[in-house]
């Protein structure tokens, strides 16, 4: 009897250290979760503007993913994208997710930019999207550009 008690305890509180786990992180390197059309985030403290082809955000505090970018492309094509990334605390990666669910790193950053990156985007027929994936308290500012397509603001 004594033992039945003490494996009861000990599966209680198992049960209570993964409940206190967060879930947020765990997303960081979960391409299934990323894919989703879903945005599951802990968002703090930020200013942020998205128009005209421009993205800004200050993020005190984000970790999760979130939707900042969609296009639906009539064909295949290419664009063109500049961003700069400043990551103070945490790391973070922006992601481009095509039609089919497939998730490529456009990029991963755990430190700041020292100049503003410009790239190609080969985008698909179809739903192209972006999202910002943030670990554990991670600390950013970002700003992003592309001319077609439409921004979304983060929360």
């Amino acid at each position: 009897m004594k033992i039945k008690k003490m494996l009861g305890a000990g599966m209680i509180a198992v049960c209570f250290m993964t409940g206190c786990a967060n879930p947020m992180v765990a997303i960081y390197d979960n391409d299934i979760k990323i894919a989703s059309n879903t945005n599951s985030y802990n968002l703090n403290n930020y200013e942020q503007t998205a128009e005209d082809g421009h993205f800004t955000a200050s993020v005190e505090k984000m970790e999760g993913m979130d939707t900042i970018w969609v296009f639906d492309a009539e064909e295949d094509k290419s664009l063109d994208i500049t961003y700069v990334i400043n990551v103070s605390a945490g790391k973070m990666k922006l992601v481009l997710i095509n039609p089919k669910g497939d998730v490529s790193n456009i990029a991963e950053c755990d430190t700041e930019m020292s100049e503003p990156i410009q790239s190609t985007l080969n985008v698909e027929s179809g739903n192209n999207r972006i999202k910002i994936v943030a670990g554990e308290n991670t600390k950013f500012d970002i700003e992003v550009s592309i001319q077609e397509g439409e921004f979304k603001e983060l929360g």
